[in-house]
């Protein structure tokens, strides 16, 4: 009996504590802790202190903190404190609510999460909201004989300085002045593409690139030279879900001369260009058929001509055209964007700037918007659509810091995730080829039927690393009796090491790989050919789509060891990609 009495007034005293009413001061500190900052705490602290405030508030159910609610329900936009206000609104029962309701739940340009809750806050006072306003364009009458009528829709142009705008220099740009405040919902530009649901990646480059390239005049021995090593590169693939496409072609051109004073001179110039497309069709699975069409051409012209000698001009032409039918299994992505994405969202993250994690719909935005504004080597106006689309969607909360600012943008015009692949693809195919050899009557020419086997494997390791691996084999089929069949097989890989700064600046990167090959060229005469090469390399970012890189190289082959090195520039643009959103991401 006296045991069950003690437990009665101990259940008694413990429901007496949670029933006592919240003190006046905490009410009185929680709203003057959400209306200012206190000193010594800096933006983003004070951030999630307003947030733990406005839900302990929230949560107190006291009537003075409506008009608080209110007030941050109406100017909170992008802040999960909004989110807050307008479910403690529904909660408090204040008819005074009902106007801010009403107008959030009309609001298009709010974010739905803000709009839904809203409306159930207005279930809760007992109203409806009111349907949205139907806004029809200003018409302008002209009067003219005859009498003609012109409707025009409103405009809005933000016409960005004449200096310092990095889009351009002056040119109108549609909604990007508002786009860095979030004023202008959205801030996709016009002509984003817009990618449909089975696209899984897709990506688009132009690139170019320089080995040599000087010019010199030698005025004590009055002698021109000229070296020239340089080729460009495009590539475009799309990758849906039954279906693929790609094409990739580029030229090389290396070129010299040597011309001292008198009658020498010496020219040479070798030119390479190829094309490669192939299209693949999907059974449901990760089977697919594989069509495929090359094309390669080489040029090269020697002249020499000496005072006192015959002039020597040697002018050779070669050219190969391919066609391959077969299957392979698998597939390989460009999951550059993808990886980006996930960069951003852990910036915000470490800046406690993150309102909530970046999904399907808002990376399909943001892809899209950096497709449209590939050609902005600034990132200025790549920078104004992503904070703006990220504000608009609730992923940012509040205006970004400078530091947050400044991240974001080394994000978007980091090269280390371009051209980033993940996968496992195989392919064995039948070849069907013709070689044009001309003035090389010992090299064999005209049909050739080859089986050719190809392999890739690539996969990240995290946001800064990935590894890469190729198979490469192909063998003569069907060739007469005297004719040889020869084949040969390569097999490498190699691993990659991104470096940044403590905000998000590509440093550089590390590079290592190697390479083994084997051939045979079917004569009994000669013995089996090997060559094992390894590579080892820096490389410097100049821009979004420009390196430099300096590299060290060794060869074995035929018991003969090779060093060299190499100093290699790149420069490039329209760099642009997608890669579908997955829940389980990489």
């Amino acid at each position: 009996m006296r045991a069950a009495s003690w437990a009665g007034a101990a259940l008694g005293a413990a429901v007496i504590v949670i029933a006592s009413p919240v003190r006046a001061d905490d009410v009185t500190g929680w709203i003057g802790l959400i209306e200012k900052q206190p000193a010594g705490v800096d933006r983003a602290s004070w951030k999630e202190q307003r947030r733990d405030a406005a839900r302990k508030l929230a949560a107190a159910k006291d009537r003075r903190a409506v008009a608080i609610f209110i007030q941050l329900a109406d100017g909170e936009t992008f802040d999960i404190i909004g989110e807050i206000a307008i479910e403690a609104l529904g909660n408090l029962g204040d008819a005074a609510a009902i106007p801010t309701l009403e107008k959030i739940a009309a609001d298009a340009s709010r974010d739905r999460t803000q709009r839904d809750l809203a409306r159930k806050a207005l279930g809760k006072l007992g109203a409806k909201p009111a349907k949205p306003p139907v806004v029809t364009p200003p018409v302008t009458t002209v009067t003219t004989p005859p009498v003609t009528t012109v409707t025009t829709p409103p405009v809005t142009t933000v016409t960005t300085p004449p200096t310092g705008d990095g889009g351009g220099g002056g040119e109108p740009v549609t909604g990007l002045g508002d786009a860095l405040l979030g004023n202008a919902p959205g801030a996709l530009p016009a002509d984003a593409p817009t990618f449909a649901d089975d696209v899984l990646a897709a990506s688009e480059s132009v690139t170019l690139s320089a080995g040599v390239a000087s010019l010199a005049y030698d005025t004590v021995r009055d002698r021109l030279a000229f070296d020239l090593d340089a080729a460009g590169r495009y590539r475009r693939r799309l990758e849906r879900d039954a279906m693929a496409w790609g094409f990739e072609g580029g030229a090389r051109v290396i070129a010299a001369t040597l011309d001292p004073a008198g009658d020498d001179r010496s020219r040479a110039l070798i030119v390479d260009a190829d094309a490669i497309g192939e299209i693949r069709f999907y059974g449901g699975s990760k089977l697919y058929g594989l069509g495929t069409a090359a094309f390669a051409t080489q040029i090269q012209y020697l002249g020499i001509e000496k005072a006192m000698g015959t002039p020597l001009r040697d002018v050779r032409f070669a050219s190969d055209v391919q066609l391959g039918l077969g299957g392979g299994y698998g597939r390989v992505l460009d999951v550059g964007t993808r990886l980006r994405l996930r960069q951003l969202e852990q910036r915000l993250r470490h800046d406690r700037a993150l309102g909530r994690p970046i999904d399907d719909d808002v990376a399909r935005k943001l892809q899209a918007a950096w497709w449209a504004l590939r050609r902005d080597r600034t990132g200025f106006r790549q920078l104004a659509a992503t904070v703006s689309i990220l504000r608009e969607a609730g992923v940012l909360l509040g205006e970004p810091l400078a530091a947050t600012t400044y991240e974001l943008l080394e994000v978007l015009r980091d090269p280390s995730f371009d051209g980033r692949a993940d996968g496992l693809d195989v392919q064995l195919l039948f070849g069907e080829g013709y070689l044009l050899r001309e003035d090389e009557p010992a090299v064999p020419e005209g049909r050739i039927e080859m089986v050719l086997l190809r392999g890739r494997y690539a996969r990240n390791l995290g946001l800064a690393s990935d590894v890469q691996a190729h198979l490469d084999g192909r063998y003569r089929i069907l060739a007469p009796e005297d004719v040889p069949s020869p084949w040969r097989i390569s097999i490498g890989g190699g691993w990659r090491r991104f470096v940044h700064g403590d905000h998000g600046e590509l440093l550089g990167g590390l590079d290592v790989g190697a390479e083994l090959t084997a051939s045979d060229d079917d004569v009994d005469a000669t013995d089996l050919g090997t060559a094992l090469a390894a590579t080892v390399g820096w490389s410097a970012t100049l821009n979004r789509a420009s390196r430099i890189r300096l590299g060290a190289d060794v060869r074995i082959e035929a018991s003969e060891v090779f060093l060299g090195a190499s100093l290699t520039a790149s420069y490039g643009w329209l760099d642009a990609g997608f890669a579908r959103s997955v829940p389980a991401g990489l």
